[in-house]
């Protein structure tokens, strides 16, 4: 485990476990090129970087990403989680073949809407777990089909 300002990071052969005393931010990765982020609590600036570079060798492996963001149980974040996630995602969006966010919360809710609207568009927003996890489920199954175990 290794901690950076308060931030702890865990890593498993699956899963990569930010949390702090605040929230929690697990990343998986359940086929080649889709990532499953979910978030509990608050989000601090300092778990952006180990998100971007899950992401990061996501696009390398693979040359291309689908997210899936489950934040229905996220409360919030500081504002540089939100910025520094568009910028990345507004200089990739070529490479960004799907981008799934389920949320209950209004504050994530309106960060959601003005990510979408900083990357033209592109952002699926689900207020539904159905609706998240049948897309989740389809894109795994396309990927699994296409790319292999």
């Amino acid at each position: 485990m290794l901690s950076i300002h308060g931030m702890q990071r865990e890593e498993s052969d699956d899963c990569i476990r930010l949390s702090d005393e605040r929230g929690v931010i697990t990343l998986r990765r359940p086929a080649p090129h889709v990532e499953l982020l979910r978030g509990e609590g608050y989000a601090i600036a300092e778990f952006a970087p180990a998100i971007l570079e899950s992401r990061e060798m996501i696009l390398h492996d693979c040359g291309k990403i689908a997210l899936f963001d489950d934040l229905e149980h996220m409360t919030g974040y500081d504002a540089e989680v939100r910025l520094q996630l568009t910028t990345w995602s507004k200089k990739n969006r070529g490479r960004i073949v799907a981008f799934h966010i389920l949320t209950s919360s209004k504050v994530v809710q309106m960060g959601v809407a003005v990510a979408s609207l900083a990357l033209g568009g592109g952002i699926k927003a689900h207020t539904k777990r159905r609706a998240f996890d049948t897309a989740l489920g389809k894109s795994v199954g396309k990927a699994m089909s296409t790319e292999g175990p």
